[in-house]
């Protein structure tokens, strides 16, 4: 009379079957999933970066830009990184140049805000932002590069 917790049982076709060690430690999880694919990190460092481009577009009217403060900058490169995130997203790993693009418009956004911008807070805002989408686009780089697919 076996202890009913390890008794086995035949595997459904494409079913993994796990084996509970003697010692009743949990069994190991798998190296593949533990680790999300580049895929996915590719999607989310787009899905975030989909993000930062639509608060820089509404960010002029929540923040109540100055007159000095140009509106059309972040209103323009807001839909650009928006537009890019979102072919990305849907493109997965397979276009690292739309990271590269995302990252080129990021150090714009982020030098803009000191030779732009008029009020401090549409600067802090426009420098806080463009080292976001900077950084979410060499992100999203890196595992274009490395994944491939």
């Amino acid at each position: 009379m076996g202890d009913s917790s390890l008794r086995q049982r035949s595997a459904a076709p494409g079913e993994r079957r796990m084996f509970r060690d003697p010692a009743g430690r949990e069994p190991a999880v798998p190296p593949e999933a533990a680790e999300p694919s580049p895929r996915a990190q590719v999607t989310t460092a787009a899905g975030l970066s989909l993000l930062a481009g639509i608060w820089l577009i509404i960010a002029p009217f929540v923040l109540g830009y100055g007159d000095g403060d140009p509106y059309w900058n972040d209103i323009v490169f807001g839909a650009l990184v928006a537009v890019i995130s979102l072919g990305q997203m849907l493109a997965g790993a397979r276009y690292a140049w739309l990271s590269w693009l995302n990252m080129l418009i990021g150090a714009w956004v982020f030098a803009s805000a000191f030779w732009l911008d008029a009020s401090g807070r549409a600067s802090w805002n426009d420098a806080i932002l463009g080292v976001i989408v900077f950084l979410l686009g060499a992100a999203g780089a890196a595992r274009s590069t490395v994944g491939g697919r």
